[in-house]
């Protein structure tokens, strides 16, 4: 089974919007799963990769119970693009703030009983504590179907760094001059969470899903370039800071054969996101 994770960027232009649906049916994949999916280019995408690809699909934004609230920080919504025909899972199971930022689906035929999960973690910058609160209300979901075969992608705006001596830095942390770390987050949201909540939440889901059974598909990869990736890019002051947001996670009893960060898309425009791609024995 070949397997996409793909942050689109809201890109509305016809001629990107064309050219990202060329990238993802010339992958082949079994799976197509998309995160920053807006009203303007959920149908062109639908279309094409229906029509052209003979995919089935659904959006966020169809399971929605009133659109009219789509907008401003709602605005953006998932697609899921199988090979095979599914099922789609009840948003509201998953409560967290922006229910449109979560969408699953399990599979009828071909490997039947796979739940596919799919998110868009909002961004903390802008979102604060609802950042946490999905979080948190996605590892609860995730928590009460341990014994699901599933696999779990998206962009979770996650982690802020993977240090080579600290491990996982969560945005619940700043790293000192001296090279260790403490609990901090922004003032801003101070009065509505706490450091140590903030690191939980990330931690629970980037780095804990031992817990949940799942794994973590790329650092368990052996062809992944020695365990570095990435798949957003900052410049700041001259400096360029690389950072993993995208993940695929997926149930221990999933073997995997290969999973990559492809930069070409990122490297070409269609995208400020590198697509993370993964191929699985099942």
């Amino acid at each position: 089974m070949r397997v996409i994770s793909w942050n689109l960027n809201s890109r509305s232009n016809k001629a990107i919007l064309s050219k990202q649906c060329d990238y993802l049916l010339e992958g082949n994949f079994d799976i197509i799963t998309l995160q920053e999916i807006s009203i303007r280019s959920e149908d062109f995408i639908k279309r094409t990769l229906g029509d052209k690809g003979g995919y089935c699909l659904v959006s966020s934004f169809d399971l929605a119970d009133d659109q009219s609230i789509l907008k401003g920080r709602r605005k953006f919504g998932e697609i899921i693009a199988s090979r095979f025909r599914f099922s789609t899972n009840d948003p509201s199971q998953v409560y967290i703030p922006f229910p449109e930022r979560v969408l699953s689906v399990t599979l009828t035929e071909g490997y039947p009983g796979l739940d596919i999960h799919t998110t868009h973690v909002p961004p903390g910058s802008t979102n604060g504590v609802v950042k946490v609160e999905h979080l948190e209300g996605l590892y609860r979901f995730l928590t009460k179907n341990l014994h699901r075969t599933r696999i779990l992608t998206g962009d979770f705006n996650a982690p802020q760094a993977e240090h080579i001596n600290l491990g996982v830095v969560t945005w619940g942390q700043r790293i000192l001059s001296s090279n260790r770390l403490k609990y901090y987050i922004k003032p801003l949201w101070r009065n509505s969470c706490t450091a140590e909540r903030w690191d939980a939440a990330e931690r629970n889901i980037i780095e804990n899903v031992d817990h949940l059974l799942l794994y973590d598909v790329f650092r368990s990869s052996l062809s992944n370039d020695n365990g570095e990736g990435y798949s957003w890019i900052i410049k700041r002051n001259g400096r360029l800071t690389k950072r993993r947001y995208d993940h695929i996670f997926a149930s221990k009893s999933i073997e995997t054969v290969n999973c990559y960060y492809d930069q070409e898309p990122r490297d070409d425009g269609l995208s400020d996101h590198s697509p993370v791609i993964a191929e699985f024995d099942l």
